[in-house]
């Protein structure tokens, strides 16, 4: 036992026997005035001869008396004030212990506990003196013969002040338990955030390297593949693999693969989820959703640990429940590490205890449980705080690690009647998993009853469009059975367990599918070339018959020598005509068919530089498909 709760026991007990201790001796002066009261008329008999001296002698005496019993009864309520400084204390010790100061705030605390010991032991003894001077008194007044009725009025005077007394006693006495009440939930608070605080973390080199390649992973998901298919979905808007074109098929893309990302990394880093069913029991506080998960934990084996549970909020943190090689407790801190604890320290959570710590959240996300049971092969089970808390710090911790799961099971008491309005809006806004009720305690209705229940929850979930898996009745006389088969059935999130392999397949189906295109856009390209070879070359051919036309023309007039004229070019009449043939397919075909091929060239050598540009930038995207996979390769083959 450490020291903290050594200082809680003694100052516990020292308050509670000064408490005992005061309430035993008022009984007894009240006793012994009783006994005054009896022999009241004895008295009468002997009082009357006594003097006016002995009779104010005896009054002073009274008043003395009186003025003792008020002075016990202001030291007793110092005590009680010294107590409530005492919690106030422990407030800041809270603090202190949170900033790493315990063992300073410890020492103390014990030293205010010796102080408190020393104060109740010197007012017991004062009690012990008052309780000789009520035993004078009463021998003293046997011996007086005061006035009777002077005597009954002082003896008036006393009942009522002792009666006053007791009245006060017990409303401190009230007061004093419910501080001692407060102080047992701060040191019990203490105690527990000493434990947390110093919890050693189970993370290994193995685990530490895990994450690292997750990491990464996400890193390689999160920048290059979303930067590839912005890309790709950006600049090609007519490829067969995108359903939807554009920025909006982007950003749907881009959300799909976020969601599953965070299934998968979530999963991925917890090493009682993966590659297990995550089923979570969720529901209204008091439903009896823990002591489900503790039938099913134990398998009704008394000797079995299980979960706390109580009449007040326990399951204040999500616990998850998981197969394991022997019973493991440990949660997770905020900074994500796993740290070790104590069954002790599991078994000290409660709503009272963390509501004493203040941003409890911060310091622990959930817990876990690992425990070696065959109901839980390849199960992983998650304990949820109650959706009706009013707490909104459990609700949104809850709904976060709900969505992990692959179903819920939503437990309802049959005895609530109907449905909450607010889980109805909850399951239909915040939670996206397959459903299934448990409808618990069904013990304790009639079979009609319980018949009436669930056609109304039936008809409310029918009405608000929610679809039921399967409706579960069940309560703690029920067959185990009953709800383990329908847990056996639900199935795991595809999503969770290919996420990794999705994605490989996604970038071999972008690098096919550009691969495709490539060799059709080289394809078009190389036609392009040979088209326009086969223009020049008609180009080629149609000036080569022009030269051929030219030089057929020019060989026709013939060079003549005349005597008696001029010499000249001539030809003969059927020359002639065939020369001017000649200039005619000049003219016309060969001119036209030469202007008609360089204008194909032209223009299909502006086709061909569009075709090399789009095969160019389809190159340019493969290459980046082709960067992408094998960074793919890289990242998944260290997971």
């Amino acid at each position: 036992m450490d020291i903290t709760a050594i200082v809680l026991l003694v100052v516990a007990f020292a308050i509670g026997a000064a408490v005992a201790w005061i309430f035993k001796k008022d009984d007894k002066s009240a006793a012994r005035l009783a006994e005054v009261e009896a022999e009241k008329n004895a008295l009468e008999q002997r009082l009357t001869e006594e003097t006016a001296s002995s009779a104010k002698k005896l009054a002073e005496e009274a008043e003395a008396s009186a003025k003792k019993i008020t002075d016990v009864k202001t030291k007793y309520d110092n005590l009680l004030d010294e107590v409530k400084s005492q919690c106030t204390k422990l407030d800041s010790q809270l603090k202190a212990a949170l900033d790493g100061k315990i063992e300073e705030s410890v020492k103390d605390q014990l030293e205010e506990a010796k102080k408190m010991r020393k104060k109740i032991k010197d007012l017991e003894e004062e009690i012990e003196e008052n309780e000789d001077d009520i035993d004078d008194l009463k021998k003293k007044i046997r011996k007086k013969d005061a006035d009777m009725s002077e005597l009954q009025d002082n003896l008036s005077k006393e009942q009522k002040l002792s009666k006053q007394f007791k009245e006060d006693l017990a409303e401190t006495k009230r007061q004093l338990d419910d501080k001692i009440e407060e102080l047992n939930l701060k040191m019990g608070s203490l105690k527990f955030i000493q434990e947390i605080l110093s919890a050693e973390d189970t993370s290994n080199e193995d685990t530490k390297k895990l994450n690292k390649y997750i990491d990464a992973f996400e890193n390689f998901i999160k920048g290059q593949y979303i930067d590839l298919n912005n890309f790709l979905y950006t600049a090609y808007d007519v490829l067969s693999w995108k359903d939807v074109k554009g920025k909006k098929g982007f950003e749907n893309k881009r959300t799909d693969i976020y969601t599953a990302l965070d299934q998968w990394s979530s999963t991925k880093r917890k090493s009682w989820l993966c590659d297990k069913t995550t089923i979570a029991f969720v529901g209204e506080f008091s439903a009896g959703k823990t002591s489900i998960v503790n039938r099913i934990l134990s398998q009704d084996d008394p000797s079995v640990p299980k979960l706390p549970v109580s009449t007040k909020a326990t399951t204040a943190i999500p616990t998850y429940i998981a197969g394991g090689s022997n019973v493991h407790y440990s949660f997770i801190a905020g900074d994500g590490k796993m740290k070790t604890i104590l069954e002790d320290t599991f078994k000290m959570v409660s709503k009272e205890i963390l509501d004493q710590v203040k941003g409890v959240s911060s310091l622990i996300k959930y817990f876990v449980m690992t425990y070696k049971n065959p109901n839980f092969e390849g199960l992983s089970i998650l304990d949820t705080p109650g959706f009706n808390s009013n707490d909104k710090e459990d609700r949104d911790r809850t709904i976060d690690v709900i969505n992990e799961c692959d179903a819920l099971f939503w437990v309802f008491d049959v005895n609530a009647g109907t449905v909450n309005r607010s889980s109805i809006s909850i399951i239909k806004e915040k939670l996206n998993k397959p459903l299934y009720v448990v409808i618990n305690k069904v013990d304790t209705k009639s079979a009609s009853e319980v018949k009436k229940v669930e056609e109304l929850i039936k008809k409310t979930f029918a009405d608000e469009g929610l679809n039921v898996q399967k409706f579960i009745r069940f309560s703690a006389k029920a067959p185990l059975q009953d709800i383990m088969v329908p847990i056996k059935e639900v199935g795991k999130t595809a999503v969770r367990g290919t996420f990794v392999e999705d994605i490989g397949e996604d970038i071999e189906n972008l690098s096919s599918e550009f691969t495709h295109a490539v060799n059709l856009r080289n394809k078009n390209y190389r036609e392009a070339i040979q088209q326009a070879d086969n223009l020049t070359d008609n180009v080629i051919k149609a000036l080569n018959a022009l030269v051929s036309d030219a030089e057929t023309a020019a060989s026709i007039p013939q060079w003549t020598e005349h005597m008696f004229s001029k010499d000249r070019f001539e030809m003969s009449e059927q020359e002639g005509n065939r020369l001017q043939n000649i200039l005619d397919r000049m003219a016309s075909t060969r001119i036209s068919t030469i202007a008609k091929n360089f204008d194909s060239s032209v223009e299909k050598a502006g086709e061909i530089q569009q075709a090399w540009s789009e095969l160019c930038d389809l190159k340019a995207a493969w290459q980046k498909i082709e960067d992408c996979n094998k960074q793919y390769k890289k990242t998944s083959k260290e997971l």
